[in-house]
């Protein structure tokens, strides 16, 4: 079967041949479990349930027995801090969107990426109850694949109507609504949506009820509960599909951190156009 993953540069070639197959044999761990993992409750009041740690374990595995030095940063693991004298980290998502998984709306998301000197080099977005998987390699480009037909390349474009800023309560609403009101009417042609679905480079797929752009913006005392592995594989998705993401300085995001979360804010959008745009109406309405 031949599709634009050929060209793909030999470095990474395995990298991603590995990370796709353990996205979707974790997919499959978490559909046995589907509508019956066990759920608690983690200190800082989120969800979790037995489907993301048999998740967090297949892909472990997976990664350690290709890849055995290279360190792992995974949202249901014990951080390591070993990690951060490796140039090699695989940054894991198990399961993004637990709460969905919980709530049975089948909007959720398996992410691995691969971080080599802080950027992300490889990534994998797989839904496992639709078999939608998105990927990537730095300089390569990113590719779409569903069930049956084979990748093809991926491509972001911006439409002609009014841009969709989206944000929600783990990117800092309702508090950063104010400020990007202002943003919008300050653009004149955009409108702010606080979602409850998944947000992540599948929603700004055209056809999957798209967004322009993520907006995470703090207000006030309060962090933004944004990590890397919530990013890592979706940053590099989406620049390599012709998108942007940065923080609101307009600098590229840094990966396998000490600590791996992003507290001053981010922004994701489909088009390098609409994130000037967008940073510099943010700059101009702190």
């Amino acid at each position: 079967m031949s599709s634009s993953r050929d060209t793909t540069p030999a470095p990474y070639a395995r990298e991603l041949e590995v990370a796709t197959a353990a996205a979707r044999a974790a997919g499959e761990v978490i559909l046995g479990l589907y509508g019956r993992a066990a759920v608690s409750e983690k200190p800082d009041g989120t969800v979790v349930t037995q489907a993301d740690y048999a998740s967090d374990a297949a892909i472990r595995a997976a990664l350690s027995s290709a890849f055995p030095g290279d360190a792992l940063l995974t949202e249901e693991g014990a951080d390591d801090p070993a990690r951060l004298a490796e140039d090699r980290c695989w940054i894991v998502d198990p399961i993004d969107g637990t709460a969905q998984l919980v709530a049975r709306t089948g909007d959720f998301d398996v992410f691995i990426a691969l971080a080599v000197g802080g950027a992300p080099v490889v990534a994998v977005s797989c839904q496992p109850t639709t078999g939608l998987l998105l990927s990537a390699v730095a300089g390569s480009g990113a590719w779409i694949e569903r069930p049956e037909h084979a990748p093809r390349p991926l491509r972001f474009s911006l439409g002609s109507g009014r841009s969709v800023v989206a944000t929600k309560g783990w990117l800092g609403a309702p508090e950063n609504l104010a400020r990007l009101g202002r943003v919008a009417a300050r653009l004149g042609a955009a409108d702010v949506v606080v979602e409850t679905r998944n947000l992540c480079a599948r929603a700004l797929l055209p056809g999957e009820g798209s967004v322009d752009a993520i907006a995470g913006i703090r207000a006030g005392d309060r962090r933004l509960g944004a990590w890397e592995w919530d990013l890592a594989a979706v940053d590099l998705i989406v620049r390599e599909a012709g998108g942007a993401v940065t923080d609101l300085a307009g600098r590229p995001l840094r990966y396998n951190r000490p600590t791996p979360r992003f507290d001053d804010g981010l922004l994701i959008s489909r088009s390098p156009v609409l994130h000037e745009q967008l940073l510099t109406a943010l700059a101009e309405e702190p």
